[in-house]
């Protein structure tokens, strides 16, 4: 099989399903995002060939992905799901993302400002990948009036995704010894620190 087909040089592709849409149409739009966000956990992976910073889960969510974009690319995904052209994800699934959260949660410090992206190449590139999971829930969540069954799975999952991915890459950069960079608002950046003399002074 050839890898070119040609048939979408007029612009339009077709969904599973058979209808013809143009390649600008949401739905597309929003599939092709968590295409490039697959893309882009795969980079973070091959930052970590070794699997020692504890994203070897992402594999799943790799897989899940696929998953959520054949429901996307699906014209009547419902009755899709029924006859076993595409799968259906599990609802268990965002309880496993929760879950993971909550254990990436109990070893890092409490948030007291915003992080700055960056750190290790692992950990910046999940920062890059949060900001591609926050675009896909944006698209997705613009096909919601006209296919609810959206919000049951597919919506809440890549919301926990998100989530998720900006704990790891602040997990990612604590394991490989970078120290987070915090934004702080201008008057706190401008305000005076307190030297060690002064608060032994002024304790005295």
């Amino acid at each position: 099989m050839k890898i070119y087909t040609r048939k979408g040089d007029g612009g339009r592709t077709k969904l599973f399903g058979g209808l013809d849409v143009p390649k600008h149409d949401a739905r597309v739009a929003a599939y092709g995002t968590l295409d490039e966000l697959n893309a882009s956990l795969g980079l973070a992976l091959a930052f970590d060939p070794q699997a020692t910073l504890g994203m070897e889960n992402l594999r799943a969510v790799q897989e899940d992905l696929f998953v959520l974009g054949s429901r996307l690319a699906a014209a009547r995904p419902e009755r899709e799901i029924e006859r076993g052209t595409i799968p259906a994800l599990s609802e268990e699934r965002i309880a496993e993302l929760e879950a993971w959260i909550d254990c990436l949660d109990a070893e890092l410090a409490p948030l007291d400002a915003f992080v700055l992206p960056g750190g290790c190449a692992a950990g910046a590139q999940l920062h890059v990948a949060r900001t591609v999971c926050r675009g896909a829930e944006r698209e997705a969540a613009s096909l919601v009036e006209g296919d609810p069954a959206l919000s049951v799975a597919v919506i809440p999952y890549i919301n926990r995704l998100s989530d998720l991915l900006f704990t790891l890459a602040r997990a990612v950069n604590q394991r490989a010894g970078r120290p987070e960079d915090r934004w702080l608002p201008q008057r706190e950046r401008e305000r005076p620190s307190t030297s060690a003399t002064d608060r032994d002074t002024s304790e005295s």
